[in-house]
């Protein structure tokens, strides 16, 4: 097939010369296979047709000289009707077989071969018109072969593929020449010319081997474009090397940089080791320092609790009504104190210790300590809605002391409610889980929220509502160690909402010095 290729194209070389050629023959062959099988399904039914027109003209032209025949029972004269049915186009069979009667042995006569299948059967009823009407005598049976019928189509597909075949590999093989003389071979030129392009050279502008047009192609806007791309390329390189000329001056100086920045960088991570080990000694010795207080100031209140206790015993029917006051104000002052200084060592541990992450039923979990809360209040009726599957990554111990919290502020700021009602439930938020516990208590003005945190901070007097300022203070201490938020929404004497999140990446860092020294201070 070498000889029928233009001189220089190969197609174990080109590529796209022998893509197109397989392109054209596929489809080539596709649309004769499918044109010759259309074809061929329409000579078929056109041969049909012209064998059941034939059959049908059987019932015209033979069956009346049959009937006369075979009521004459002119075998010898049947025999030759018979042979001239089986002489017609495809006929392979006929028969001719006397209808049951008194006689013993009906008259039976076939001449050719009957085959099972591919044929077409026809069976005609022989009649003979006599005084007493039509009478039936037997029934005559003519079969007409597809076997020639197959046989011319065969040898027409093979014609028509074979013609065909030759016809469209002459036609590929024009193209493709064709293709050759105006694209490929110039393909094949600009590959010669980018394959030897080099920047470090002069370059001369790409040109196609042909005569020129008045009109551009599309070769004619590849050449274009490749010129100005050479032209770019060229001046983009000597800005390059220009800026690499630069470039080496500079790194020269960016390495004496480098060496004073490791030096820097290496005193720093020394100070920074040294004020670690710093804050982590103030953080042991602070930690010391508030557990220490802590139970040191419990000793001077018991004995001013016990003295009053013991004055109250011995001299208590001596007293007036005011020194008994003053002796209960001393009371309801060890009392507070007290509370203060469990309150400040609660809030010492919501900062201590590390954080032990576990995944916690929070529906549960809030339920228990509602029913705490509850017992230990139960003449209050209080209606309660936690919400269902509430599930939160979190340290156990860390969020009882939250929860417990939030809980007993809810239950205390809605004791003057008629109908109290405490809800603590989820929503998502920019794809995070925020909890919440809402209330219908006695709320806050939004004014003070900066307050609401701070340790030791009330925005209510001490005669409308016990506490310490404690409680929210360790909920948000509690909240940052695990990297979370904590937010509040109120109205007065309309219930407050406390809102709060957390975050798989607890910042470990919580556990350290910052939050001791905000307690300290």
């Amino acid at each position: 097939m070498a000889n029928f290729l233009p001189p220089g194209l190969s197609l174990n070389k080109a590529m796209i010369g022998k893509r197109l050629l397989l392109s054209i023959l596929l489809f080539s062959s596709l649309v004769t296979i499918i044109s010759t099988v259309f074809q061929l399904y329409f000579d078929f039914q056109k041969e049909v047709g012209q064998i059941e027109d034939r059959l049908d003209d059987v019932q015209n032209s033979y069956m009346a000289s049959i009937g006369a025949t075979l009521w004459n029972l002119d075998i010898a004269q049947l025999n030759l009707q018979m042979e001239g049915l089986r002489q017609l186009p495809d006929v392979v069979g006929v028969q001719v077989e006397e209808a049951p009667s008194d006689i013993a042995e009906p008259l039976r006569l076939s001449l050719g071969q009957f085959t099972e299948t591919g044929a077409i059967n026809r069976i005609y009823p022989i009649t003979h018109l006599t005084e007493n009407g039509l009478q039936p005598l037997g029934a005559l049976k003519v079969q007409a072969s597809l076997e020639a019928v197959y046989s011319r189509l065969w040898g027409k597909l093979i014609v028509i593929l074979f013609s065909q075949g030759i016809q469209t590999f002459l036609v590929s093989l024009f193209i493709l020449f064709i293709f050759h003389r105006l694209v490929t071979s110039h393909l094949m030129h600009i590959a010669r010319h980018v394959g030897k392009f080099d920047l470090d050279t002069q370059q001369l502008p790409l040109t196609l081997d042909r005569a020129s047009r008045d009109q551009r192609d599309e070769l004619d806007q590849v050449i274009h474009a490749f010129n100005k791309m050479s032209d770019s390329l060229t001046v983009a390189y000597e800005g390059m090397r220009n800026a690499n000329k630069a470039l080496a001056q500079d790194i020269i100086a960016r390495r004496k940089a480098e060496q004073e920045v490791r030096k820097l960088n290496a005193e720093l991570e020394y100070r920074v080791s040294q004020r670690t080990a710093e804050l982590q000694a103030a953080n042991e010795e602070l930690s010391s320092f508030c557990y220490s207080v802590s139970h040191d100031l419990r000793a001077p209140l018991r004995r001013v609790e016990g003295f009053r206790r013991l004055l109250l015993e011995d001299c208590g029917d001596l007293l007036t009504a005011q020194s008994q006051h003053c002796l209960s104000r001393i009371e309801e002052g060890t009392t507070e104190m007290t509370g203060m200084i469990d309150g400040f060592l609660r809030l010492s541990r919501s900062t201590l210790g590390e954080v032990n992450l576990e995944d916690i039923d929070i529906t549960a979990q809030t339920k228990q300590l509602l029913n705490a809360l509850q017992e230990r209040e139960p003449e209050r009726t209080v209606t309660v809605e936690i919400d269902n599957d509430m599930h939160a990554v979190v340290d156990r111990r860390f969020f009882i002391m939250l929860m417990n919290n939030l809980l007993d502020n809810a239950f205390k700021y809605s004791r003057h409610q008629p109908q109290p009602h405490i809800h603590v439930g989820q929503y998502t938020k920019a794809g995070q889980t925020v909890f919440f516990v809402r209330d219908n208590g006695a709320g806050f003005d939004m004014e003070y929220a900066d307050r609401l945190f701070a340790p030791f901070s009330r925005l209510h007097k001490p005669e409308e509502f016990e506490g310490t300022g404690i409680g929210l203070a360790t909920v948000q201490r509690i909240i940052s160690r695990h990297g979370g938020k904590i937010w509040a929404e109120s109205v007065p004497n309309e219930g407050a909402t406390f809102y709060f999140s957390f975050t798989e990446d607890v910042n470990k860092s919580h556990a350290e010095g910052p939050q001791l020294g905000e307690i300290a201070s």
